[in-house]
């Protein structure tokens, strides 16, 4: 039988990395020893280098079929080389994986075939920190068991095939995200009071019930989650749930509500049960691209009632531009819509919306998020959609608002400086009022002086008339004092006479008598 070199490389290099670590471990007491890297062959025993591991090993599972049932019970990461080749098959027999400590990370495998009565793919209890990622996981009663776990997290699995595809019994805290459920009887089932979990950019598809939550599994948050084809969406015992986040909830392939504003939400809620309601229901299908770009991952998110697909994000150097591009694929010959929401911090700007190279008028969205713009397109039937930002466009309006800026302000100064000029003007028509003024008031005052000098002699004129008068009126005392001694003399001489005309008019009658 003939060898695989490679194999026989891979055993020496192991071999070696051994070797190495146990001249290391007898002579060094190290602190904290570095996590080991254990590589499992096919044909080998993935539950025997469990078992080699200590807490923080990785153990790389190579390409291949293992039939066995294992039991992690030790905080490791098990990665799977290619996880449509590197299948983990449990015969048909209990549960193909069971976790029985927190920490563990398991990705990259097939993990198929469990006791189609109750065995579970993957089956975790009392668990934290678990990570369940990139898995096929297919014909099981039980996909992915977590019983009385909580902070775990389950994502970018495919999982189809069995009766139950997720589910959560008395326990609360997870995240289920980005996976496809598919063909199941139950997609994920919330069970037991399994509550406060969040449920996001799940696709589930042909399933029987794609969602259910009974016994008190309240709180949980579900949006941005695709349910397409399935018997019944959503069935609900004694619970209450949150169905969107942020102004966002799902798609619901049979929602038969309307979109009059076009902003890619429909305009009346999507009814489950009494208190689960999604106020926000998207009127087509949730995507979800990742950007690495300037060291930094960003989101993209496109809800639309058309396939999305080849969507790329390239820069062009020479223009230092960043461009998002995409395909629209419809069978209909309606109009459809792309709502596109795009971080500011991948484009500043959008500068450019091209359809089938052409530039397409299209809204942007005031939506409220300081983090990201959202565009809302609409196109027909199959086409190619770009989105462009140029950071020398946006350099060229920043210099052009600069200059707009500059050009107000110096006509702002202009304006400043003609009010100071008709105000400089006006001060000196002032100035020659107040002068003329002045100088009236001038010649008032030399009137005034001239009349003062008038008043002056006037007024010795007066007080020589006053000394005149003083000496009239003395004089005329004087008379008066003559002119009563006079008087009085006067009287006694016309009393004399009185009394000798009476004493005349006595002889008289004397002598007629």
């Amino acid at each position: 039988m003939k060898k695989n070199p490679l194999k026989t490389i891979l055993n020496l290099l192991l071999t070696l990395c051994l070797s190495v670590t146990t001249i290391l471990q007898n002579n060094i007491t190290p602190a904290n020893a570095a996590p080991s890297t254990l590589i499992v062959h096919d044909g080998e025993s993935i539950q025997e280098a469990i078992n080699n591991a200590s807490s923080g090993d990785i153990i790389y599972v190579l390409s291949g079929t293992y039939q066995e049932n294992i039991v992690i019970n030790k905080s490791i990461t098990l990665i799977g080389e290619n996880r449509e080749n590197t299948i983990i098959d449990g015969g048909g027999i209990g549960n193909v994986i069971s976790i029985q400590a927190s920490d563990v990370n398991i990705s990259g495998f097939t993990i198929q075939n469990g006791d189609p009565r109750k065995g579970c793919g993957i089956y975790a209890e009392r668990t934290r920190n678990v990570v369940i990622s990139n898995n096929n996981i297919k014909t099981n009663y039980v996909g992915i068991q977590m019983v009385f776990s909580s902070w775990n997290r389950m994502h970018e699995n495919t999982i189809s095939g069995n009766y139950i595809g997720l589910q959560l019994i008395y326990s609360g805290g997870n995240a289920i995200y980005r996976n496809v459920v598919s063909n199941n009887y139950y997609g994920i089932d919330f069970f037991y009071y399994s509550a406060d979990n969040v449920i996001h950019e799940n696709i589930l598809s042909g399933n029987d019930w794609s969602i259910s939550c009974s016994w008190y599994s309240n709180n949980n948050v579900f949006y941005h989650n695709n349910f397409i084809n399935n018997n019944y969406n959503v069935y609900i015992e004694k619970t209450k749930n949150t169905w969107s986040f942020s102004g966002e909830g799902n798609y619901w392939d049979d929602y038969s509500g309307k979109d009059l504003n076009k902003d890619g939400i429909g305009d009346f809620p999507y009814n489950i049960t009494e208190g689960n309601v999604d106020y926000y229901p998207l009127m087509g299908m949730f995507y979800k691209f990742i950007v690495h770009f300037g060291g930094n991952i960003h989101d993209v998110a496109i809800i639309s009632n058309s396939a999305i697909l080849d969507f790329t994000f390239k820069t062009v150097a020479e223009m230092k531009a960043r461009v998002i591009l995409f395909n629209a694929s419809s069978d209909g010959g309606s109009i459809c819509f792309s709502r596109v929401g795009i971080p500011k911090r991948l484009m500043a700007n959008i500068h450019a919306v091209l359809i089938n190279e052409e530039e397409a008028n299209v809204t942007l969205l005031n939506v409220g998020d300081v983090e990201n713009f959202y565009l809302y397109i609409e196109h027909f039937g199959n086409c190619s959609v770009k989105i462009v930002y140029s950071e020398l466009l946006d350099w060229y309006h920043q210099l052009l608002c600069d200059y707009s800026d500059m050009l107000e302000r110096y006509r702002g100064l202009n304006e400043s400086y003609s009010v100071l000029l008709g105000s400089y003007y006006q001060l000196l028509s002032n100035y020659s009022d107040l002068l003329d003024k002045y100088r009236g008031l001038n010649e008032s005052y030399s009137e005034l002086v001239e009349l003062s000098e008038r008043f002056l002699e006037f007024n010795a004129s007066v007080n020589v008339l006053a000394e005149k008068l003083d000496a009239l009126n003395a004089t005329l005392y004087n008379l008066l004092k003559d002119y009563g001694k006079l008087q009085d003399e006067f009287n006694d001489v016309s009393s004399s006479y009185q009394n000798q005309a009476q004493n005349f008019r006595s002889l008289i009658y004397i002598f007629i008598g």
